[in-house]
């Protein structure tokens, strides 16, 4: 059994349940099974007002740790282009991720906030969803 971290960037108004919330949501996107106790620990601002870093724990029956997922999405927004973003915000959540997509991710150097379900195909974290806050901001 080990302590693990993730780390999140929500949108500022996000409420202590809807940050938990989101967090077990993501786990569970990204195939983390069996973790118990998940817990918020920190907020802390980032470089655009509408965005804060989240900070939760949780405890995982895996003694060996994982590196924590690298989630930061308003580094992500910043380093993409207009058209790129544009894309990102219409694609759906639970959706196949386009070509389009995933090549402006790796432009982006940020190909890791990409979810490989089983069958091999990429989609977005539920997590990205709350952030349109960002577009908002960089109109």
């Amino acid at each position: 059994m080990g302590l693990r971290q993730l780390l999140l960037d929500l949108p500022t108004t996000c409420s202590r349940q809807e940050a938990l919330y989101t967090a077990a949501a993501d786990l569970h996107d990204r195939g983390i099974r069996g973790w118990r106790n998940l817990e918020l620990r920190t907020t802390d601002p980032t470089s655009t007002a509408s965005i804060r870093r989240f900070t939760f724990t949780y405890w995982h029956p895996a003694t060996v740790p994982a590196a924590p997922p690298n989630l930061s999405y308003h580094v992500l927004w910043e380093r993409m282009d207009q058209p790129a973003r544009t894309a990102l915000l219409r694609l759906a959540p639970a959706t196949v991720v386009t070509a389009q997509i995933e090549n402006a991710l790796t432009r982006a150097n940020a190909h890791d906030v990409l979810i490989r379900d089983p069958d091999g195909r990429y989609h977005l974290p539920r997590s990205l969803r709350l952030l349109r806050a960002l577009a908002d901001e960089y109109r």
